[in-house]
């Protein structure tokens, strides 16, 4: 599956490449554009496939229509179908948990801790909650994994669960998978909503998948690490998040490897800390939920993108049709509502392109007064991921910018020059 994307990409190829340090640097000099290298150890790696252009190009979806066909696939996320077909599994070569020490998995940064796992989709699933898909970063040390897990995210919560019903988690690592799938775990939403299932809504309707020994369903994935969560920590880190400065170290879970599938000939699949298809994959999938909340206070909102300046996380632009004044503070306000993590956030008119950052500057320095359009939120809750805030209780000063045109003033005051065909 893997190489059907890729090939469909026309990526960058390397002949050979070692995986420390060698594979980052490699996908940082050509971040944001798919890179194929051909040895790494033995096996084949690829990394930067996720960035607006080519999963616009992979689903068929303009990128700026792109929140518009993921808005229409949480919809229909109660409708996915999983397809049960065992027979996936026959593709798979099985491994002793020891197999983890020969795969290609690279040290990106000088100060990591070891080598890490970043492209890896975590599965679980809950008796009461169903299945929960996201992306976590894992650091491999000698006979185990330690997985780096927020505790205000659901996998924690169904970590805790399960430590209280049976002592451990059940949990499946899928290395090497469709973009819908890691797009899934990327995906913010309540705990009930079913990222296996919006998979499938993703990919037309359907996904298969197969049962491992541990009774979990996955869909095929180059490398599956089948596992459990237990009730142990270890230390995890340094190693870099999304803004490229380097994460603090803290104990975490462990996790036990009992099973290790592979296909015949895998394909790696690296993503760079702290590169674009990081921060596309954390960013993109959080558009949707700023759009729906801002829409419950400005109905005419029309498009909202997280910046790649503002690593796809800390900025945002919302593009309003502004019918009343004071719409665009009601949009900074929604924003900030829907992504807590959401730092400065710029509201702009229809005619601003959302996607061309000079446009947005340009809104700034043209429709902008500074004592009257904008808000400054002090002591808010923030990202844990801005070195500039204060880590220690987790607050931040946010920013927001109307930079719509003033209503009062005229719309015609701020015309645009054109010339006629």
């Amino acid at each position: 599956m893997i190489r059907e994307i890729i090939d469909k990409l026309n990526p960058i190829v390397i002949e050979k490449a070692n995986k420390i340090f060698e594979v980052s640097r490699i996908l940082k000099k050509y971040d944001g554009k798919p890179v194929y290298i051909k040895d790494v150890d033995g096996f084949e790696v690829v990394g930067n496939i996720c960035s607006r252009e080519t999963l616009s190009k992979i689903f068929n979806v303009k990128k700026e229509d792109f929140i518009f066909f993921m808005l229409d696939a949480i919809e229909k996320e109660k409708d996915g179908k999983l397809i049960k077909n065992n027979k996936l599994r026959e593709k798979y070569i099985e491994e002793e948990p020891e197999y983890i020490k020969k795969m290609p998995i690279p040290t990106y940064y000088e100060k990591d801790a070891g080598p890490y796992i970043t492209s890896g989709v975590v599965v679980v699933n809950d008796e009461d909650y169903g299945y929960n898909l996201s992306i976590h970063r894992i650091l491999v040390k000698d006979n185990h994994l330690v997985i780096r897990m927020v505790e205000q995210r659901h996998l924690h919560f169904l970590y805790k669960k399960a430590l209280k019903e049976k002592g451990y988690l059940d949990v499946a690592i899928i290395i090497g998978v469709h973009p819908a799938v890691l797009l899934s775990g990327s995906t913010s939403a309540d705990i009930t909503f079913d990222e296996l299932k919006f998979s499938a809504s993703l990919l037309g309707g359907e996904i298969e998948v197969f049962e491992l020994d541990n009774g979990l369903l996955v869909p095929e994935a180059e490398f599956i690490i089948e596992g459990v969560i237990v009730d142990r920590l270890d230390y995890e880190g340094p190693f870099v998040d999304i803004t490229g400065t380097y994460d603090i170290v803290r104990k975490q879970p462990i996790i036990e490897i009992k099973k290790l599938y592979r296909k015949e000939k895998p394909i790696f699949h690296a993503l760079l800390p702290g590169g674009i298809e990081h921060k596309t994959l954390m960013g993109m999938p959080q558009e949707p939920r700023i759009f729906k909340g801002v829409r419950n206070t400005v109905p005419t909102v029309k498009n909202v993108v997280l910046t790649e300046g503002g690593c796809c996380w800390l900025h945002a632009v919302v593009q309003i049709e502004k019918r009343t004044e004071g719409d665009g503070k009601n949009a900074i306000l929604a924003a900030f509502a829907s992504h807590p993590s959401l730092k400065h956030v710029v509201v702009v008119d229809e005619d601003i392109n959302i996607f061309d950052i000079n446009d947005v500057e340009y809104a700034i320095a043209t429709r902008v007064q500074g004592d009257k359009d904008i808000i400054i939120i002090p002591g808010a809750k923030g990202s844990s991921l801005d070195p500039s805030s204060d880590l220690k209780n987790r607050l931040t000063t946010k920013v927001g910018i109307d930079a719509t045109m003033s209503l009062i003033k005229g719309k015609e005051h701020f015309e645009r020059a054109k010339i006629p065909e």
